[in-house]
């Protein structure tokens, strides 16, 4: 994958903030690694009123980010993460070691039934 701002030089980011964090699945594994976007800090953005962010959805922000803040510290040491795939917006916890994860890879370009299958998404997902 290309390398992106923040690259640690072994092969992934120092922290996963911005448009340069992709994910990668390894079956078992879940990791965060330099690339084109698509794993995300679980938090949502807080704005002011306005005819695209309404009172409604300042409200569901806010209960949103408190839940994600509430969720303890995983005690493998990975972080909590978006990761965006075509079906929708996936929470996982993500290592970040800097390592590439060895043997079949699947990311978010993946075709979806492979993406479905790697991540263990429901069925229900997968009919919107």
């Amino acid at each position: 994958m290309p390398k992106g701002k923040g690259n640690n030089g072994n092969g992934g980011p120092t922290a996963c903030v911005g448009p340069n964090c992709d994910w990668v699945n390894g079956g078992k594994t879940q990791q965060c690694v330099d690339g084109l976007g698509g794993c995300q800090q679980p938090h949502f953005c807080e704005a002011d009123e306005s005819d695209f962010h309404d009172k409604n959805l300042q409200e569901a922000t806010k209960k949103i980010n408190r839940i994600l803040a509430r969720i303890p510290e995983d005690p493998k040491g990975r972080k909590l993460r978006f990761c965006t795939t075509n079906m929708g917006t996936f929470l996982a916890w993500v290592e970040h070691r800097g390592k590439p994860i060895k043997g079949k890879q699947v990311t978010r370009r993946d075709d979806d039934k492979t993406v479905a299958k790697a991540l263990k998404l429901k069925a229900k997902e997968l009919n919107n």
